[in-house]
């Protein structure tokens, strides 16, 4: 009996180790199908039914954690080419392009390609995709899944990304919490930088993407800062597809513009307001409306002032001969109203986040 025992607590320990080896960063690979030594990367596009008013879970940050862990664990680095659902992901894995993608199990394998690709095993709702073909890829896939669901670390991430954020219940009961999304973390560390309170940079990314990494607008911007990659590129960053790249890029951009109006000599709240309403319309447009407010005789380093101004800027009569205006008309409402929303969501959150 004595034997058994031990027995059963090497192998104890033993599947402990490999779980722990296969999470936690980058190593060899561990079986007789590990992927190419000439394979120094992988690719993966997100497929999942996601957005920015999702409301099963923040499902994209969690599929960009599970993929950079996985290529972590077989040393890889890992690029994501996308996070739309109207991309053709099916046709990129197929061509080669991706090496996988994360998908819904409840979607079924489009016909055209049923006869090329494979599916890993299940996880919550989701799965893997990868080329038929590619069999040391599916081994790996499927190996290193099946360790690390059962294991302490995928419990964290589900509650991370799947818990309620739904700051509604404390504010009717007038109680407290600590959370506000899954990456107040880097929030937290980013917004030292602005010498800001995170949860006002909190209230920024709420408004610019509700905090889901798959957000893209119209202008081509990116992710939970909404990020121009022409804008990320200045500071030297390329994956804003990565929570924190995203949000440093952001952050680096807010900086940027507090300096412009902490140099103008503007008191230290009309410099947050201004800098919020830059983020929105543009420095140079902002710009624009400081030199109309103070063409019109008003206070251009007060933003409640700027703000009851803009309206005439959508009024020929004002703008039409206003050589200092470069962008012509301004209609405003919508950078006036994200200036109100960001602070308001501001003052909720200084009510119940501790």
């Amino acid at each position: 009996m004595r034997s058994v025992s031990i027995i059963g607590v090497l192998l104890g320990i033993f599947i402990l180790g490999n779980i722990l080896r296969i999470w936690e960063g980058p190593r060899c690979g561990t079986g007789p199908q590990d992927l190419s030594p000439g394979r120094d990367s992988l690719t993966a596009c997100i497929s999942v039914r996601s957005g920015i008013y999702a409301t099963r879970g923040f499902l994209t940050g969690f599929q960009y954690m599970l993929l950079t862990g996985f290529a972590d664990s077989v040393s890889r680095s890992m690029g994501i080419m996308g996070m739309s659902r109207h991309q053709n992901c099916w046709t990129m894995l197929s061509d080669g392009l991706v090496d996988i993608v994360a998908v819904d199990t409840s979607d079924s394998i489009p016909d055209p390609y049923a006869g090329t690709v494979s599916l890993s095993m299940p996880f919550r709702n989701y799965a893997w995709a990868v080329r038929q073909d590619d069999h040391a890829l599916l081994h790996q896939v499927n190996m290193w899944l099946g360790l690390v669901t059962r294991g302490e670390r995928f419990a964290d991430m589900e509650c991370r990304f799947f818990r309620s954020y739904d700051l509604s219940p404390y504010i009717k009961n007038g109680t407290k919490t600590d959370r506000i999304s899954p990456y107040d973390e880097i929030i937290r560390r980013q917004s030292r930088l602005l010498g800001w309170d995170w949860r006002l940079l909190s209230a920024v990314i709420f408004k610019e993407s509700r905090f889901s990494m798959g957000a893209r607008s119209r202008r081509g911007a990116v992710g939970l800062m909404q990020v121009k990659p022409s804008t990320a590129a200045v500071y030297g960053i390329s994956d804003l597809f990565s929570p924190e790249e995203n949000i440093k890029a952001g952050t680096m951009f807010l900086q940027q513009i507090q300096k412009r109006y902490t140099a103008m000599g503007f008191d230290s709240v009309n410099v947050v307001k201004f800098t919020l309403a830059a983020y929105n319309a543009g420095e140079s447009r902002i710009e624009d409306c400081i030199n109309f407010t103070l063409d019109q005789g008003g206070n251009f380093t007060d933003w409640e002032a700027v703000a009851r101004t803009i309206p005439q800027m959508a009024d020929p009569e004002y703008y039409k001969d206003a050589e200092y205006l470069r962008h012509g008309k301004f209609n405003g409402s919508e950078t006036i109203s994200y200036v109100k929303d960001v602070l308001s969501k501001y003052e909720e959150y200084l009510s119940v986040i501790e």
